[in-house]
Parts: C-alpha cells; sequence; structure tokens
C-alpha cells in the first residue's frame, strides 16, 4: 500500500472468493496481522501490506507450518548468497481446519502468538529440519525435492532485492565486499509440497523461543552453531590479513573461494555449484559478479546480450540521443557512452565492447590504459541503463517461470448516472470497477433517467488516486484519500448536505412508510453509532413496509417530507447479532461488500409524506409493554439535530431550529425498545391502523 491500492480492490473483485492477509511491514512478532475481512477496509497508509492467503497449506500432525530458513548475504558485489542447511518447522497451536482459519493459533505460526495460547498444551513448537525430513520420508514424500525447490526460490528471492541493496550501498558509500545481512526467511509448503516464501525478516531473533520439552534444547544447539558460521563466514574475529597480490579479478575470486571454503553449515547458493544458473535473473550481472561466475565455473559461459526496452534511439553527429517512451524524456549520450550503446544494442557482450575501448585508448594514450576500470565502466554503463529499462538481457522473460493463465480482467466501462436528492441534481462519474459494484445498487433508488440537458447539471466525480479516493465536485475537491469502503458514505454526506434549499432542512435520518401504513411515515433517529439505522431496518421488516433514509422537511407550513432515497446504515458489530436475533435476512440485512448499506426501497424515493410518529431507538430495556415510550420535543430534538442541515450543508439557523421545534410538536414522538422490537412494532401497526388515512405524493 498505498500504490497497488486499487490492483488489490479489483484484484478482489475478479475473485470474490480469495482470502488476503494484512500485515504491518516493518513488524516482528506476528504484531498486526489478520485475515482481511472485507477488502474495502484495508488501510491506505504506506506502513502497511497485503498479500494472498495461502489456502490448502501442508499440516505436520493436523497444524500448519511455516519453516524458518536462515539466509545470510554476505557480499552485495560479487553477490554471495548462503542457506543454513539446519533451520525449523515453526508450528501453530491449534488445528489447522478451513472453517477455524480465523482463529489466529490456527493460522499463524509466530510463537510469540502462539505462546498466548493458554488453551494448547504445547504452545511453542520448533521442529528442526532434520526431524522434519526424516517425517517427510516417512510420509512417502521426496525431502531433497522439496529442498531443492526451497534452496532455488531462495536464490531467487535474493537475486529479486539484488538491485536495491546495491543502490543503498552506493548511495551510503558502503563496501559492498564488508556489507552482510542476516536474514529469517518464513517459507510455506502448500499440500502440493510446493514451497513459498511469505516473508523476509531483517536480524531475525536468535533468542531461544520453545521449551526444552518441545524444541528448545535443539533450538539453542542450532542457533549458536548458525551465529559461529556466519561470524567465521563473514570473518568478524578473523586475524586473515587479505592477500593483495594479483590482479583485481584473481583476487575477487580467491576472495570467493576463501569464503566459501569456511562456510560450516552454510550452504552457498550463490554463485552456487553452477555459477552460470542465476546470472540471466540479475537485472545484469556486473563485472565481479560475471568474473567470479566465470572462474568457478567448469565451461565457458556466454556474455550476456541486451536489447532495447522502453527506450527509442536517435543518431545525430556521432552522438546517440535516448528517448524515454515511459516518461517522454530526450537525453543525449557522451561519445564514450554513444560507442557503448550502440555496440550493445547491435549484439556485442559487455567485454567485446570492452575490449575495443581499450583498443581504441590504447592507441590514444602514452601510457596503457586500466584495462579492469574499462571493463568495470561498460558493465555499469549498461547496468544503470538495464536498471533505468532503457535496455533488457535478451531472452530474459525466457528465463522467467512461465505465469498462470488467466483473463485479463476487462477495462471497465465508466459509469455514470443523475441523481435526485431532494433538491440536488447531480451527474456522478467514476470509472472503478470494484467502486460501481459497490455503490450502483445503493444508488438506484435515486437514479433518474431520460432528463433533458444533463450536460447543465453539477458534475461529481469519483476517481482513483493514491492513496485511495477523492470526490470531486465541479472541480472542487470534497474528500480524498477515501479508502473504498467510505466512498459510499462521503457520497451520500455530498448528496444530503445539498438536497435541501433556502429554509428547508434536510433530515439524516430513517424513513418507514409504504401502503400497509396507510399513506403514514414513521422518521427514525440514527445518530448512535452503535445502532445507525438498524432500528428502521427491524421495523420495516416486521411492519412489511418500505424503508429509506433522509428526509426534507419544506419550508413555510408543508407539514409533509419528502423521502431522499439514500441507502441505510447498520454498524458491522451490531449487524451479525442484532439481525440475526431479530430473523431478518435478505434484501433488509447488509450485504457484504457494500460495507454494511442497504439501498432504499425504489418506491418511497421522491414521494411526500406525513409522518405520525418519531421514533428514537432505546438499547436500554424500557418498563413500558408495549415497547414505547412517549418523549418531549427536546428531547427528540438532541437526538435528531445533530443530523440536520440547512442549504449548502449548514447548521440550522434560529429560524431553522424554530422550525423543526415546531413540526416536532405535530407528531408523536416515542422511545423504542430496541430489545422488544416485535412488540413495539405490532403497538405501532394498531396505532396507524386507527389513524386516518393521510395523503401522500410526489415531491
Amino acid at each position: 500500500m498505498p500504490e497497488d491500492y486499487h490492483a488489490f480492490q479489483q484484484a478482489a473483485l475478479d475473485d470474490p472468493g480469495k482470502r488476503w492477509i494484512l500485515k504491518p511491514k516493518n513488524a516482528a512478532r506476528g504484531k498486526g496481522i489478520q485475515l482481511v475481512g472485507d477488502p474495502a477496509d484495508v488501510p491506505l497508509e504506506s506502513s502497511w501490506m497485503v498479500q494472498e492467503y495461502l489456502e490448502n497449506p501442508h499440516t505436520m500432525h493436523g497444524r500448519k507450518y511455516v519453516l524458518r530458513l536462515y539466509v545470510l548475504v554476505s557480499s552485495v558485489s560479487p553477490f554471495r548468497v548462503y542457506l543454513y542447511q539446519q533451520g525449523f518447522a515453526k508450528l501453530a497451536s491449534a488445528p489447522y481446519n478451513e472453517e477455524n482459519a480465523n482463529n489466529p493459533y490456527s493460522y499463524l505460526t509466530n510463537p510469540d502468538v502462539n505462546a498466548l495460547n493458554l488453551d494448547a498444551e504445547v504452545p511453542v513448537e520448533f521442529v528442526d529440519f532434520e526431524r522434519y525430513r526424516e517425517w517427510l520420508r516417512e510420509q512417502g514424500h521426496d525431502d531433497k525435492a522439496l529442498f531443492a525447490k526451497i534452496e532455488d526460490l531462495v536464490a531467487l528471492t535474493c537475486v529479486a532485492a539484488l538491485e536495491p541493496m546495491r543502490e543503498r550501498s552506493r548511495v551510503v558509500g558502503a563496501d559492498t565486499r564488508g556489507c552482510y545481512e542476516l536474514m529469517g526467511i518464513d517459507c510455506l509448503v502448500d499440500e502440493k509440497l510446493k514451497p513459498w516464501v511469505l516473508e523476509c525478516n531483517l536480524s531475525p531473533s536468535l533468542e531461544v523461543c520453545a521449551g526444552p520439552e518441545s524444541g528448545g534444547g535443539i533450538e539453542e544447539g542450532i542457533k549458536g552453531s548458525l551465529v559461529a558460521d556466519m561470524v567465521e563466514i563473514v570473518g568478524l574475529n578473523s586475524k586473515r590479513v587479505a592477500l593483495e597480490t594479483g590482479s583485481v579479478d584473481e583476487r575477487l575470486v580467491r576472495e570467493s573461494q576463501d569464503e566459501i571454503a569456511r562456510s560450516g553449515g552454510f550452504k552457498n547458493l550463490v554463485p552456487g555449484a553452477d555459477p552460470a544458473a542465476y546470472l540471466p535473473f540479475m537485472a545484469l550481472p556486473r563485472l565481479s559478479d560475471w568474473v567470479v561466475a566465470q572462474a568457478l565455473s567448469d565451461h565457458a559461459l556466454q556474455q550476456p546480450r541486451l536489447e532495447r526496452w522502453v527506450a527509442e534511439d536517435t543518431l545525430s553527429e556521432d552522438q546517440v540521443y535516448l528517448y524515454d517512451t515511459r516518461l517522454g524524456h530526450l537525453s543525449g549520450l557522451n561519445e564514450t557512452a554513444s560507442l557503448i550503446w550502440l555496440m550493445a544494442t547491435d549484439g556485442a557482450g559487455p567485454d567485446d565492447i570492452a575490449a575495443t575501448l581499450y583498443e581504441s585508448a590504447s592507441r590514444s594514450m602514452p601510457a596503457a590504459p586500466d584495462a579492469w576500470a574499462i571493463r568495470n565502466d561498460v558493465w555499469n554503463t549498461l547496468g544503470d541503463w538495464v536498471n533505468n529499462r532503457f535496455l533488457i538481457q535478451s531472452g530474459a522473460s525466457a528465463n522467467q517461470p512461465a505465469a498462470p493463465a488467466t483473463s485479463p480482467s476487462p477495462e471497465p466501462s465508466p459509469f455514470s448516472a443523475v441523481l435526485d436528492c431532494g433538491r440536488f441534481r447531480v451527474r456522478l462519474f467514476t470509472d472503478s470497477a470494484p467502486l460501481i459494484g459497490r455503490i450502483e445498487a445503493l444508488l438506484e433508488p435515486m437514479a433518474v433517467a431520460g432528463v433533458a440537458g444533463t450536460e447543465l447539471l453539477p458534475r461529481l466525480e469519483i476517481v482513483r488516486d493514491t492513496p485511495g479516493f477523492t470526490l470531486i465536485l465541479e472541480g472542487r475537491v470534497l474528500r480524498s484519500r477515501l479508502p473504498l469502503s467510505g466512498v459510499a458514505s462521503a457520497l451520500m454526506a455530498c448528496l444530503a448536505t445539498h438536497a435541501a434549499e433556502a429554509q428547508e432542512i434536510a433530515i439524516d435520518a430513517g424513513l418507514i412508510a409504504g401502503p400497509t401504513l396507510a399513506g403514514q411515515a414513521f422518521l427514525v433517529g440514527n445518530s448512535e453509532p452503535a445502532v445507525h439505522d438498524a432500528l428502521a431496518l427491524a421495523l420495516s421488516a416486521c411492519l412489511k413496509a418500505d424503508h429509506s433514509r433522509g428526509a426534507l422537511l419544506p419550508s413555510g407550513t408543508d407539514d409533509q417530507i419528502s423521502a431522499l432515497g439514500m441507502p441505510l446504515q447498520v454498524s458491522e458489530g451490531l449487524s451479525e447479532s442484532f439481525f440475526g436475533d431479530q430473523g431478518i435476512s435478505g434484501p433488509l440485512s447488509p450485504t457484504p461488500g457494500r460495507g454494511c448499506l442497504v439501498p432504499a426501497s425504489s418506491a418511497v424515493t421522491g414521494r411526500r409524506y406525513t409522518v405520525s410518529a418519531v421514533l428514537i431507538p432505546s438499547m436500554a430495556r424500557l418498563r413500558e409493554e408495549d415497547g414505547l415510550r412517549a418523549i418531549p420535543v427536546n428531547e427528540t430534538l438532541r437526538q435528531l439535530i445533530s443530523g440536520c442541515c440547512s442549504a449548502g450543508g449548514q447548521p440550522l439557523d434560529t429560524h431553522g431550529f424554530t422550525r423543526l421545534a415546531e413540526w416536532l410538536e405535530t407528531c408523536d414522538r416515542y422511545l423504542v425498545d430496541m430489545n422488544n422490537i416485535e412488540v413495539a412494532a405490532a403497538a405501532l401497526d394498531k396505532r396507524c391502523s386507527t389513524a386516518p388515512p393521510q395523503k401522500s405524493g410526489s415531491l
């Protein structure tokens, strides 16, 4: 996050059944890791990342496990990577099954998390690789094949981070041969025994986590040997003096050979047994990588070849100009760089180019030029162009593992609609498919078709931004940095604040109306965050009536309100327990993926009603047997006033406040027992049936 936020939302939309896991970046000990409930709720901040949740893990004794691998990068140039041959399978403390996947003790293997599982007989258990591999063989699996895949995966993972490490070393001026990093890489094995890298942890904990009876003694011995072997490899306590005799390339080769010879329990992966294996996966090997690989390989290596990627070139007066097709930038190369570019794009290898430059320099210089410096400059220049994506290794795509065949996501058609909300008519535009999927049904009750002159209407846009979404009305930013889950609420707030004209009052409250109520309506308060519109939805279900949110009280003496048709909202924590207890399901229950919003009934939107009663929810149990308690105007005002506004979303002035209070005097006003809704609904229905029919009509 946040650069990939919209790509993530699209992926979640394309595969609704896929689960995701949310992790804080640069955290440790399993803190903050959680399964994603609603993808729209994923935070936008750069301190978070989202990963696909890997289903169907391989289990050990019925429990999920992750392999902790210890990986040492002892040098960046030349690149040297080691994998410690011992490590641990870290087991979750609760049995794994899909129905119990939300239990952190079932899907997390971090020892700090599982140590809190007081119900587990062995909350933290480490199984060393020796016992793990023996167990695999007992189960009929090929442990050698699995660990060969793991070694390849680790090497490729480190190669993927090579260029950022080189750039960081360059920025801080560090000697790339004198820096090292020990990493703890967590690897999950799926049910088909395919390994997956989950995360790479810098400076992993080397303390003993497991108890003596669950692998703690073995853990202590392995970690002690690990540290000793690492110290020996990087030469922290060594008194050996580096041999400075011989050429630069000879010293590089000798240094690598000496280090590999003292690697102890570490296995060298890069350059490894086949030094040429990972060169094609590097953006471009640097000269030190190439020299070491050539010396350690048992056969001659072919120099890498390069081809254009996102750059076009033109030659003018012996000078090459490069055009960046992504950014539209044009830059000129000097004479030497121009020659390097022309030879490289004509198929010459880096050392062939360096040999040409050396020969040219030898003819023009009184002393022999520095051959190593020329070679190094050529390799680095080409490497910089590769990092800028001007060039790419020829055939690099052929060395990449084939991606699974997937159907490309269709480009979303821009969504537009004309919406009516009280006196506010507006054109809405967006092109985000995940957003359209969430708001289209919510907006349908307010949408109008066949309207002439739409090009003259105000333009309301919801645009994808980094991060999140931005809400823009007539070129003016109203809200920014909106997560997907917050867009609908922000949009409704915009519509509601523009619904009223001068001397009118927009009221944010639930509304229950329809034929079963004999032309009457109930206005239902929703200012309590823990409840929102739950009471309106529950009463609507009990009375078999229509429901809506938002009402417009006109100016003057007209006491009939108009329904705005906005979706109703229910608190997520309340929706599961409350609606289940009330037996409410189907279209009235909050729909996953809409942020607990329920569309209004289309038959209500824009119609005018006489409000027979204003209802305020009470979470406290009432003494009244019918679940209703009459309340004064002042108490009703206190519950409604925060959701009322005048033209332009302004708070009510003196005239507006007086108008609202006088209107409330004409209505019955009740607290409704949220613990006794069916009884309260029956009492309200009885009062409606004995009241004279009321007129209703369109706005």
